[in-house]
């Protein structure tokens, strides 16, 4: 239903790198195929919320490995991703 309501009203989601944990992101990879790949923007949650073990911030960088695993996830080039 929130799937549904977000496509009526257009928005625009976010993904982080939340997306690139084993088990945390998963429910979220499993979901991301569902989405319009031209719906989903990439970000961080710089400099609050760090997803690597080891470092508990994130920076402007990390969109790289959120592009890459949306990339997994679509069956896609990373350069295809990025330029949707």
């Amino acid at each position: 239903e929130a799937l549904s309501t977000r496509e009526e009203r257009e928005y625009f989601l976010g993904f982080a790198g939340t997306i690139c944990k084993k088990d945390r992101g998963a429910p979220l990879r499993d979901m991301i195929p569902r989405l319009p790949l031209d719906r989903i923007m990439i970000e961080t949650d710089a400099p609050l919320m760090g997803y690597r073990k080891g470092r508990r911030s994130s920076e402007p960088v990390d969109v790289v490995d959120v592009a890459k695993r949306l990339s997994e996830v679509y069956g896609l080039a990373r350069g295809d991703v990025c330029e949707t």
